[in-house]
């Protein structure tokens, strides 16, 4: 195991440089397609779904589809294992709905990682799309009080000097736990937060990726049933 961690560190420290995260980024198009991901798993079968929307959050089509995970789990390298299903579901995807997405927002995190590149970041680098992390929890910590109003947010920084800044802690809902959203790929950090504001709706998790948690659930409990 020790062997496996040293070269998926590796592999990930050699390609967290190529992540590009603009700091003066232009507007995204209104237009752009949104696809929001999530994955549940029933031992070693991931059980995927994408829901496509608008930047209003309108869902305009689901697309759902059981994979092999192919690398086993390890807290930190989630990315490895999660992500070679989620580049196969966004591509099944395209093809089937005859679609390009634009942006995939992802459960998960993006440049706030301990090497800088969580999920969306391996996601979004891999598919050269723009990606962002939303993830219900954090793996960096981030220090100052959180304002309990909804939309309310804080910016992460990996070092303690706060020179580099990789994501916000985001109160999606008054007085209930933040959620942590940081850019994978091609999107500045504001852009990611930006859009997950435009996103949020009345629960913790935006509705898209609760819509997707949901289908996915459902796949995996058919799935046993049928088994």
């Amino acid at each position: 195991m020790k062997e496996i961690i040293k070269k998926l560190t590796d592999f990930q420290n050699t390609l967290a440089p190529s992540v590009w995260i603009p700091t003066d980024a232009e507007p995204i198009y209104k237009n752009a397609l949104l696809g929001a991901i999530d994955v549940q798993y029933e031992g070693e079968n991931g059980f995927a779904t994408i829901v496509i929307a608008d930047r209003k959050g309108q869902i305009l089509n689901t697309f759902t589809k059981k994979y092999q995970a192919t690398i086993p789990y390890i807290p930190s390298f989630f990315a490895f294992r999660e992500g070679d299903i989620i580049l196969k579901l966004v591509e099944d995807a395209e093809t089937s709905l005859k679609i390009n997405i634009d942006i995939l927002v992802i459960d998960g995190h993006g440049i706030a990682h301990p090497r800088k590149f969580g999920l969306a970041s391996y996601v979004g680098l891999a598919l050269e799309k723009m990606s962002i992390g939303v993830a219900k929890d954090t793996l960096v910590q981030y220090s100052g009080i959180l304002n309990e109003k909804k939309y309310s947010s804080l910016p992460i920084f990996l070092d303690k000097n706060e020179s580099k800044m990789v994501g916000y802690v985001y109160r999606s809902r008054e007085n209930v736990k933040p959620i942590f959203v940081s850019a994978g790929h091609k999107v500045s950090s504001l852009q990611a937060l930006e859009i997950v504001k435009e996103l949020t709706g009345e629960y913790r998790q935006l509705d898209i990726l609760r819509e997707a948690d949901r289908l996915a659930r459902e796949a995996a409990k058919e799935d046993i049933q049928l088994s």
